[in-house]
């Protein structure tokens, strides 16, 4: 029995974790990890009767080709801080649009919404360099961020620095993570091995789940 193609897993010790996109949600299965099989590329399996049922009976299991995840190479390092790096007239400005297109496209939207947004410019997901110019956006993104209405969570930060980046015609991979014990989820930015918008003390503990 296979997943639906927009759900997602995570091994994570013995458990498994599950992140339904399509209804934003995710499901912690404790000590579940050999119930599972999980292919680098395509839907997981579920290899338990017992499990496959319960989880056809929550509307997680169907057919269909899951979009592949090209997963980025696992965080090794942080973003350096530049502190020569000054705002400038075309970063207040590209930070006023970035603003608008957050309040028409994250405020009110469901997550499956932000994804969807997230991989609209993409025709597949591919490795990210960490190039110069994308080192000096993220820099000014930085200054900008302060400025911000809102500071918000890990969700909110990385859509909008992701916003930001395209229109400087860059991009960043958007990396969704899981631990347990206790449950939680996170996500950041990065390209290469490099965490664009997080620490890596704080993204190291996470299981990458899904990435756009």
């Amino acid at each position: 029995m296979h997943l639906r193609p927009d759900v997602h897993a995570a091994r994570v010790g013995q458990d498994i974790v599950l992140l339904d996109v399509g209804r934003g949600e995710y499901l912690c299965l404790a000590d579940a990890a050999q119930a599972f099989e999980l292919p680098p590329a395509g839907p997981a399996r579920i290899l338990d009767p017992d499990l496959a049922e319960d989880a056809a009976a929550l509307g997680l299991l169907g057919g269909g080709a899951q979009r592949p995840v090209s997963w980025p190479a696992a965080p090794r390092a942080d973003l350096p801080t530049d502190a020569g790096r000054a705002i400038g007239p075309r970063d207040l400005a590209d930070g006023l649009a970035v603003f608008a297109a957050l309040l028409r496209h994250y405020y009110g939207r469901a997550f499956p919404y932000l994804v969807a947004y997230a991989q609209r410019p993409r025709a597949a997901a591919a490795p990210v360099r960490l190039t110069p110019a994308l080192t000096d956006q993220v820099q000014a993104f930085r200054r900008l961020l302060p400025w911000a209405p809102f500071q918000g969570v890990c969700l909110y930060r990385s859509f909008l620095l992701l916003a930001f980046l395209r229109r400087r015609g860059l991009d960043a991979r958007w990396v969704f993570g899981v631990r347990t014990w206790p449950f939680e989820a996170h996500c950041w930015l990065q390209a290469d091995d490099v965490v664009l918008d997080d620490t890596l003390d704080h993204v190291r503990p996470f299981t990458p789940i899904f990435a756009v």
